[in-house]
Order: C-alpha cells, then sequence, then structure tokens
C-alpha cells in the first residue's frame, strides 16, 4: 500500500479549536461613595459567576475614583473596575445578567478582546489597585509678604459698588 501524502506539505496540522474560550473584558462603574470593599465584594461575586460558567478571570484591574464625563447619578467621579476573562457567550450574559440586577453598579460595558484563546497560554495574572485620579486643582500658592491680598476687597470699593444701581 502507498503512503499517502499531503497535497501541501508546507500546511501544518491546526489545533482543535472547538473547545477554546474567547477573551472578554467588563468594565464596571460603582458610585463615588461606595467603599473599596465594596468594589471587591462585586469581584468577589463576579469571580464566582465566571467560574461556575466554566470560565476563568484572568485580571482584575481596580482603576480606583475617576472624574467621568458626565455626571453619573448626580455624581462627577465614580469608582471604576476593569475585569478580564476567558469565556463564552453565556458566561458575558450571566456577567452582565448580575451586573444590571446589581444595585451598587450605575453603569458597565462588556467587549470581545480575543477569539479563540488559548487558555494554556493566557496565565492568571494577580489582581492590580491603582490609586485613580489625584484632585486636578493645584493647591493655591502662599501670598508673599507684602503683596496685596486679592480676595479682601477694600472698603471703599465695597461701597462704591453698593451704591451703583444694579445693571437691567
Amino acid at each position: 500500500m502507498e503512503e499517502q501524502t499531503p497535497k501541501n506539505p508546507s500546511r501544518t496540522a491546526r489545533p482543535d479549536r472547538k473547545g477554546w474560550p474567547n477573551e472578554y473584558e467588563t468594565v464596571f462603574v460603582l458610585p463615588n461613595d461606595q467603599t473599596d470593599e465594596a468594589a471587591e465584594k462585586a469581584a468577589e461575586r463576579l469571580r464566582a459567576i465566571v467560574a461556575r460558567e466554566n470560565g476563568r478571570v484572568v485580571k482584575f484591574t481596580f482603576w480606583g475614583r475617576k472624574k467621568t464625563a458626565f455626571d453619573i447619578a448626580k455624581a462627577s467621579r465614580a469608582l471604576y473596575v476593569h475585569m478580564s476573562y476567558l469565556g463564552n457567550g453565556k458566561t458575558v450574559e450571566e456577567v452582565e445578567r448580575h451586573l444590571r440586577n446589581s444595585e451598587e453598579v450605575v453603569r458597565f460595558q462588556s467587549s470581545l478582546v480575543k477569539k479563540l484563546v488559548d487558555a494554556e497560554t493566557r496565565p492568571t495574572e494577580p489582581d492590580v489597585k491603582l490609586a485613580g485620579d489625584i484632585d486636578e486643582r493645584a493647591p493655591r500658592p502662599a501670598t508673599p509678604e507684602g503683596a496685596p491680598d486679592l480676595e479682601a476687597i477694600p472698603e471703599e470699593l465695597a461701597d462704591e459698588a453698593a451704591a451703583e444701581p444694579a445693571p437691567e
């Protein structure tokens, strides 16, 4: 019997990717009045959900408190958390369902990072905590000695401003 040779010898056999998961990331936002412990509890609940759906959390990154582009629940700052995980579409559905029903989460967004990731090549990384934004306003410089205090209005100017009629 004659040995069969492949039609294209330069092609190698591809691995069976049928059971490989996709890599997703989800960012969720907690109100500014929530504590860091509340963010950690939410992260642990999401870790359990991903494990229950046969997925694996790769990494949590706590971005800290940041200024939002617009007010969310009448607040201009919020606590951001980023989660990277491996799973399938059902895993993402369960994560989003939990975030939608969670009272402490005000916004979230999930996205597909990469399709068909070999789980063996994507190790689990330790969680990271970042400081978040520092208040953007610089501290006021001290007034040098002998310089006029611009915040104090002289009495004669205050009396003149009070005597003038208000513009219509």
